[in-house]
């Protein structure tokens, strides 16, 4: 701060400077320095009414919503009080960094890995193979290749935080008491006990969250500040099971849509495996002329997605035939080619449009 009210702060100390006032990461000391130059005047008054102090104080404490923290020791005094120039300086500084922050965080991509706390345990995949890590809670992270993680050795707080670049599918522990939150560049994840994957595509450098059991919210951090992202964030997605959510870079949004692996529910594949064991049925094997409707709600039931249609006589249609070893897609191409229909993703959803049977 004196670097930069005597004119001599280089670029990347304004940078930093900037970075944590909007943070507010070090607004117990800018308050101190208030606080002392209030007290000692040392670096000249600025004669004013009280209104005027008062107005000033005003404006500067109602152009961010987190800029009063900063004032909490000040205000202790009364806010009538002359105003030093220094101080006046250092307030205004602030307000600066905020909007100087805000705007230059709208270009450049968060790096989470400038915010991990001291004292974290890092680990990076250096080999051409999946490496498991098993955290403290119980929860289990496979790392892949030139991926990196970084944790705590024991998780004290209420909240559960690890930190990634990379590609990593994480297995977490349950804990409703203690969420777990993973931090990569713009994109904060929160669950409270499922497993996922999460990757940047290479190719566009967005961001991809695939949730394999339970679900997730996902969260854009913008702020740069870890401690300051909360679930009330306008840009929040939630992610159920065979659903990605995606975090365009460039546009700085989400999309929701289908994952890459589309995986029978868990609860599904085990009543399956039971129904088999018991009486040997094979729940996508018709034997006899099943109507189209049925199949279908069969399907989402099975994969958690929704189908729909664009023409009500396609349920209509009857199928009779053996699904069993197929995939979703693949179960999808053989109806479609037995009623002359096609199929098409829709966000979370799949659209079979065809004319249909009468």
């Amino acid at each position: 701060m004196n670097k930069y009210l005597k004119g001599n702060i280089s670029p990347g100390e304004q940078k930093e400077l900037f970075k944590m006032a909007a943070d507010m990461n070090i607004d117990h000391l800018l308050a101190e320095m208030i606080e002392a130059d209030f007290e000692t005047d040392l670096a000249g008054e600025i004669n004013m009414t009280s209104q005027e102090s008062e107005a000033i104080i005003k404006k500067i404490l109602t152009s961010e919503k987190h800029t009063n923290r900063i004032f909490t020791m000040a205000r202790r005094r009364k806010i009538t009080r002359r105003l030093s120039a220094a101080a006046m300086v250092v307030m205004l500084v602030v307000g600066a960094a905020i909007m100087y922050f805000n705007r230059s965080s709208e270009n450049s991509p968060v790096n989470s890995e400038v915010f991990i706390p001291a004292g974290n345990i890092k680990k990076t995949n250096t080999t051409s193979q999946p490496l498991i890590v098993v955290l403290q809670d119980g929860s289990s992270v496979k790392l892949a290749s030139k991926s990196t993680l970084s944790f705590p050795e024991n998780f004290e707080n209420e909240k559960r935080e690890v930190y990634m670049t990379g590609e990593a599918f994480f297995v977490i522990a349950k804990n409703p008491a203690s969420p777990f939150y993973v931090y990569y560049n713009n994109v904060v994840t929160k669950v409270l006990g499922t497993s996922f994957n999460i990757k940047t595509n290479h190719t566009n450098s967005n961001i991809e969250v695939s949730v394999i059991t339970g679900k997730v919210q996902v969260t854009e951090n913008m702020t740069g500040s870890i401690k300051s992202v909360s679930g009330d964030s306008p840009k929040t997605v939630i992610v159920t099971p065979n659903q990605k959510a995606v975090y365009n870079s460039k546009q700085k949004d989400f999309e929701t849509t289908l994952a890459d692996s589309i995986r029978p529910l868990l609860n599904q594949t085990n009543s399956i495996t039971n129904a088999r064991e018991s009486s040997d049925i094979d729940s996508f094997y018709f034997r006899k002329a099943t109507n189209l409707r049925q199949v279908f709600t069969q399907m989402e039931t099975f994969y958690g997605i929704e189908i729909i249609t664009t023409n009500e006589h396609i349920y209509d249609c009857v199928f009779t035939g053996d699904l069993s070893k197929q995939d979703i897609w693949k179960k999808l191409n053989i109806l479609c080619l037995t009623i002359g229909a096609n199929y098409e993703i829709k966000g979370t959803k799949i659209l079979v449009s065809g004319d249909g049977c009468k």
